[in-house]
């Protein structure tokens, strides 16, 4: 490690000796001596024409590039509507003097100009153009580590593409959707050499008769350009692995782009930990299916049985294997028609095992606590299709249809081993469901002309979840509750099938008063049927028989919708106010009897967007917002949540309405290299959905009720990045409070988190030798109820670093260093990681070999806490040992 140190210095002095790095400073302005903002400005080497340094002007037409004292370099300057210039200078500090440049007006029409591909960053109205070789460190091997190279770019651990903290709806190649709904796919398995330009595509419609009328200021898609040489070209690559311990991996990616149709093969399968397609991601990929509702404010929120696959995570398990299998086309058989889908098949097999300190939120402080030791085994087949086919006979008209369905077999066995006051209880618990669902669309778009323009959408779904659990115990489950035999381990079963058809209609009148105002008519109705039929077995056992334990009933709820949209823009203010009144209505037909609600509600919004420069937005958002509940939240038969949870529903539950305020900053400088974006989020809930707990020891009984007194929540983030030389430097911060109220044995109980999280790093490239990231993260998380009170702290250094050995040999490594502990000294615990692997691969060969070894210092397990309404608790989770690979890929 000492030798690293001073290898690292040494090319540290060598670099700074050789090279004396200046400011050079200019400004660019039009042939009449008008300064021009956002032109590009790019350094090239006259020797080598290498691409050396860049600048985009600010407001006062200034630029300034890092040069070397002494080199000749030629400067390229160029802006939309003006002829390029090219003037060759030596480079030297001149801050008394800048330099100048004067750009021509171009005779060429504005539509037939050609803006040449080499210029960095380029800025057309709500599209920001990059260009990728720009900010490429050259150990870029997939487009997520091209992204993350960007200035104001994030791609989180799940794939999600953030850009100044936004996230990113779709990405497109070559301007053709990629698995529609999904970014991490795309990050994941588009190779970085195919990457030319990446293109932010603001305010984003993909509806060309709506234009920019839609309100579309949350919506963010990125465009891939590819290069040249992978245009009409089929591109990708193969790779496969072995280690010990019969560890393998094989991937594959196929690419094929032409003008007139795209096709896209994605394989792979592993049991290294590389999750490719998660269950998580299938829970949560709804194929780019906007919801109707959500958008007049209305709130249909449904239990989703998820069966703890959404928890899963692949640092957490002690093993993982999985495969994926995936295709995505689009064609474009003429001017007129688009087809385009895909199809994702997945399978997985998990095994995970944790332990737990948990503290139950109950008064009774002397039998409040429990350690429980978890064996999981998780399986699961997944599958998930879209078609879409596009119609679009002339500028003014697009018809669209669409159908997505997903399926999936998800099985579950769980082991558990409960202490509680020295009382063990041995626990088995199988769960085993088939859900799938079905979403059929439609939606038609006319300008009928200037000032008129209609939109029809409708939308048709049917889901269906069936969960089937079975329970086994040393001990009696929910002993005065449940009537259960003895006999057999106390096993029982629970069967629950729950089936949701849903309709939706929205129509839409757009009507331009003028080039800076519209109004928006719409009118809308949803319509959701619900049947939920459960019941509680035991191998003849009777008394389970009763109504008490089963449920049979339909549910339903109606919401018809009208209101009116209203969006001015004045100067660089835009205003969008609106209002819409829903006529909800929600039949409960349980036991023999009918209870309906009928009410009206009034939703307000209101949006305003200031452009304080070209590169700065403040926006505030305010709506309010009605949230229902779903079947489960009614049930008047219990049922069993889990090994120590039974549930029954509430009939008399009201809707709650929240109080959304939201407010947004972002600023990017091009000219002076730094991005700075933050949020401010405020919720309001009245009548929010709470729950009544009444324990029996550490078992307890739930039902959901209206909170009487007022939940907020309150969420904070920010993040600024600054380049400075060969530094970048990264701050952020995120911090969460939220309150929520129940009841416990029938008395109020108030519940506090309070969540935040720091990080700070510095990355620097050193000698074209060392690329290096040092940085450090602590996380606090408050938890504090009426019965308890607790604080855990963890504190994060990390690091990554790449040595290029040889043009031809890299060395990769990352480690991170964990300190856990309960601030009144309870528990805690240090572990860390490293990761190491060796990259051959020589120029311009398609051939790489990696030699990779994960988690070297054979680190156990990680730390992690959590808090609900009843419950806090802080776990180990097991984690995949120590183990090593050999892998060959191939770019075709």
């Amino acid at each position: 490690m000492n030798r690293l140190l001073m290898v690292m210095l040494l090319g540290w002095s060598f670099s700074t000796l050789a090279q004396n790095s200046i400011t050079f400073t200019g400004v660019v302005q039009d042939s009449t001596g008008n300064l021009m903002e956002l032109s590009n400005v790019v350094a090239y080497h006259a020797e080598t024409d290498k691409l050396t340094s860049y600048g985009v002007t600010d407001a006062d037409g200034r630029f300034y590039l890092k040069l070397i004292e002494g080199v000749t370099y030629v400067l390229r300057s160029t802006f939309i509507g003006y002829q390029t210039s090219q003037d060759t200078i030596i480079a030297k500090s001149n801050d008394s003097n800048p330099y100048v440049i004067t750009l021509k007006s171009s005779t060429k029409r504005l539509d037939t100009i050609t803006i040449e591909e080499e210029f960095p960053v380029m800025i057309s109205g709500d599209t920001i153009s990059y260009k990728a070789d720009a900010f490429k460190k050259g150990n870029e091997r997939k487009l997520e580590d091209v992204l993350e190279g960007i200035p104001g770019f994030d791609v989180d651990e799940n794939g999600q593409i953030k850009i100044q903290g936004k996230s990113v709806e779709k990405v497109l190649v070559e301007g053709k959707e990629f698995f529609e709904g999904d970014t991490k796919l795309a990050v994941q398995n588009i190779p970085a050499n195919a990457v030319d330009r990446v293109q932010v595509l603001r305010n984003f419609s993909d509806i060309s008769p709506m234009g920019t009328l839609g309100n579309n200021e949350d919506r963010l898609a990125i465009n891939i350009q590819l290069t040249e040489d992978k245009k009409n070209m089929t591109f990708g690559d193969v790779e496969a692995g072995t280690g010990l311990d019969s560890r393998y991996l094989a991937h594959a990616n196929l690419f094929r782009y032409t003008p007139k149709a795209t096709i896209n093969f994605i394989v792979d399968a592993n049991n290294i930990g590389r999750q490719a397609f998660t269950p998580r991601d299938y829970f949560r990929f709804m194929g780019g299916m906007r919801n109707m509702m959500s958008q007049s404010g209305s709130n249909f929120s449904t239990t989703e049985e998820n069966m703890g696959f959404m928890n899963m995570q692949s640092n957490r398990a002690v093993s993982i294997d999985t495969k994926l299998g995936a295709i995505n086309f689009n064609i474009a058989s003429n001017n007129k028609w688009n087809l385009s889908g895909f199809a994702i098949g997945s399978a997985a097999h998990t095994n995970l095992l944790s332990l737990s300190e948990r503290t139950y939120v109950n008064s009774d402080t002397d039998n409040n606590k429990e350690s429980l030791a978890t064996d999981e085994i998780q399986e699961n087949l997944s599958g998930l299709a879209k078609f879409k086919a596009q119609y679009t006979p002339n500028v003014d008209t697009q018809i669209e249809y669409e159908i997505f369905a997903k399926g999936s077999v998800l099985n579950d066995d769980e082991q558990r081993v409960s202490d509680n006051l020295s009382v063990l209880n041995k626990v088995g618990t199988a769960a085993d469901q088939k859900p799938y669902d079905i979403i059929q669309r439609f939606d038609f778009y006319h300008a009928l002309n200037d000032k008129n323009i209609f939109s029809v959408e409708a939308s048709f779904e049917y889901a269906k979840q069936n969960p089937f659990l079975s329970f086994d115990s040393d001990l009696p489950l929910f002993s005065g509750v449940l009537p259960l035999d003895s006999a057999d381990r106390y096993n029982f079963f629970q069967y629950k099938n729950i089936n949701t058809q849903k309709y939706e209609f929205v129509a839409n009148w757009y009507y331009i008063l003028n080039r800076t105002n519209h109004l928006d008519f719409r009118f809308g109705n949803s319509h959701i049927k619900q049947q939920m039929v459960s019941s509680i077995t035991q191998k003849d056992n009777t008394a389970l028989n009763d109504p008490t334990f089963n449920n049979d009933f339909d549910y339903k709820f109606l919401d018809v919708y009208a209101g009116v949209n209203w969006r001015s823009k004045i100067d660089k203010v835009i205003i969008n106010p609106g209002v819409y009144a829903h006529r909800y209505k929600t039949k409960d037909g349980q036991r023999d009897q009918n209870l309906v609600i009928d009410k009206v509600i009034w939703l307000p919004e209101f949006t305003v967007s200031y452009d304080i420069t070209s590169s700065q937005t403040l926006r505030f958002r305010y709506n309010l917002e009605a949230r229902f509940m779903d079947v489960q939240k009614v049930a008047q038969g219990l049922f069993v949540q889990n090994y120590n949870n039974l549930y029954l529903g509430n009939q008399l539950l009201e809707n709650s309405t929240i109080h959304n305020y939201n407010l947004n900053y972002t600023n990017y400088s091009l000219f002076s290299h730094f991005s700075i974006f933050g949020g401010l989020n405020y919720q309001k809930i009245s009548q929010n959905f709470g729950e009544s707990v009444i324990y029996q020891g550490l078992e307890r009984l739930s039902s959901p009720i209206n909170v009487h007194d007022a939940n907020e929540l309150i969420s904070f983030y920010g993040d600024f990045e600054k380049t400075f030389k060969k530094w970048k430097i990264n701050a952020g911060a995120n911090l969460y409070y939220l309150t929520t109220s129940n009841e416990i044995n029938q008395s109020p109980n108030l519940n506090k988190s309070f969540t935040q999280q720091y990080t700070g790093s510095a990355e620097t490239r050193l000698a074209d030798i060392f690329t290096i990231e040092l940085g450090y993260e602590r996380t606090f998380n408050q938890y504090t109820s009426s019965a308890t009170e607790n604080d855990f702290i963890n504190d994060k250094p990390f690091f990554e670093i790449e040595i290029a050995i040889r043009p031809w040999l890299s060395l990769l490594s990352d480690y991170e260093y964990n300190n856990y502990r309960a601030s009144d000294g309870t528990s805690q615990s240090t572990y860390k990681f490293l990761n190491a692997s060796l990259i051959l691969q020589k120029e311009k060969s398609p051939w790489q070999l990696t030699i990779e070894g994960t988690n070297l210092l054979d680190t156990e397990a990680i730390r992690r806490d959590s808090f609900a309404d009843n419950l806090v608790g802080t776990y180990a989770y097991f984690v995949q040992p120590r183990y090593f690979t050999l892998a060959v890929k191939f770019d075709l």
